[in-house]
């Protein structure tokens, strides 16, 4: 549907989350490759922390939610991007003292900073629900804009330059991510006071949970348990996958030394291109009454994911169990980190949407908070996983388990997605 018909705080709510995964995703993605090349630390340990940093970054959501629907939605996203500009200025700083106490500041700025924002745009389709898959799906896709800038930019100033300098520019992007921010708060007073009373009003009661509104909180737990096992296998795309483009990749294109992030930051680029396409299909789709559910979807997501891990097992499927470097085409990397991006653009914004329009009103920003519980434990499982990578007998032994573990779970999500959608009371689609 046209761009025109979306609420105008999408753009400025986009805007303002573009900074924030600009440095929180721009220290995250990268972190792995960081802890190699400055830290000299082995696979097995960099991926760990890279699992702890980014279970706990997804644990706290839970709770930044419980918070801000008691507290408001105002103050957590601006405490949330002064923590997370501070943590990326102390690992600036380059003291080995402050690695470990600067990511567990940025774990808490993203923690603090994301139920309240996600709050906030699900309160703005509340007149326009036939656009909400839709808008979140461009939101989606524009805060990857953010992702995808920060790998390519940051990844070239670490190699150009420092990792020192390449830290300090995340945080200077997410001080200036505050403008968009207070303007959308001044802008829009009328509509966040709104929110604030209806919050307060829902809070207020003491009514039990309807048996609908119980079922539809099934439904979330259904949703959250398999979109644990795509986080954990997804987790690898910047964990086991960047160990990959580090020992066993040719990093040459056309003659040019391309730099690792560029190679990281294409499952971002695929990311920006397929969401105007899928938002202009799901309109299309719902407009004749065709659009699948999000179970469906969600099923979907999985199968691609396989797909991704298949395109790793070809690739890799030639190297010795005990290869320590190799010289694989780099197309494969960027093939799977397409499929990878087709699974996430079906499962996250719809997820994210579901978890809104489904949760009870005094409990909506708690329950996203849940949600990125889950990738939480999701990431840290994946962490640890990638330490395997050495120990399992080759690395087209490793990326099969996900073949295996995505196509499984997506092939049940497919069997009882009509179970699913009656359950959440919504159409029975397939």
């Amino acid at each position: 549907m046209a761009l025109k018909n979306h609420p105008k705080e999408l753009w400025i709510l986009a805007l303002t989350e573009m900074c924030e995964r600009y440095a929180f995703w721009g220290v995250g993605n990268l972190l792995v490759l960081f802890l190699l090349e400055s830290y000299h630390f082995a696979p097995e340990k960099s991926t760990h922390i890279y699992g702890i940093f980014t279970g706990c970054a997804a644990f706290l959501p839970l709770v930044g939610g419980y918070i801000a629907d008691r507290w408001n939605y105002q103050t957590p996203m601006l405490l949330g991007a002064l923590v997370n500009a501070l943590g990326c200025f102390l690992l600036a700083t380059g003291q080995p003292g402050l690695l470990y106490p600067a990511l567990a500041i940025i774990a808490l700025g993203f923690g603090t900073f994301t139920p309240s924002i996600l709050t906030l745009l699900g309160f703005a389709y509340r007149h326009k629900p036939e656009l909400r898959e839709a808008g979140f799906s461009i939101y989606y896709a524009s805060i990857n804009i953010g992702v995808f800038l920060a790998l390519a930019s940051l990844g070239s100033i670490a190699k150009l330059v420092s990792w020192n300098t390449a830290f300090f520019t995340a945080g200077c992007v997410q001080l200036v991510g505050l403008l968009p921010m207070v303007w959308y708060l001044r802008k829009h007073k009328a509509s966040y006071t709104q929110l604030r009373e209806e919050q307060k009003s829902v809070h207020h009661e003491k009514r039990s949970l309807t048996l609908v509104e119980k079922h539809k909180l099934w439904v979330i737990g259904i949703f959250c348990l398999f979109s644990i096992v795509f986080w954990m296998a997804y987790n690898q795309g910047f964990s086991s996958m960047e160990v990959f483009s580090h020992d066993f990749m040719n990093r040459t294109v056309l003659g040019l030394d391309v730099p690792e992030g560029i190679f990281l930051s294409s499952e971002s680029l695929f990311l920006v291109i397929l969401a105007p396409i899928l938002a202009w299909l799901y309109a299309k789709l719902q407009r004749v009454n065709k659009d699948p559910s999000p179970a469906t979807k969600t099923g979907l997501s999985l199968l691609f994911l396989a797909g991704c891990f298949l395109v790793m097992v070809v690739g890799t499927l030639s190297l010795p169990a005990t290869a320590t470097h190799a010289n694989v085409s780099w197309t494969y990397l960027v093939g799977a980190y397409f499929l990878m991006a087709v699974g996430e653009m079906l499962l996250a914004p719809i997820g994210l949407s579901m978890v809104s329009t489904l949760a009870p009103a005094r409990f909506t920003a708690l329950l996203i908070g849940l949600w990125y519980v889950c990738v939480g434990l999701a990431f840290y499982l994946g962490g640890m996983l990638a330490g395997l990578m050495e120990r399992v007998g080759g690395l087209f032994k490793f990326f099969s388990i996900f073949v295996v573990l995505a196509a499984v779970a997506g092939a049940l999500m497919l069997l009882f997605s009509k179970k699913i959608t009656r359950l959440a009371h919504g159409k029975d689609q397939s």
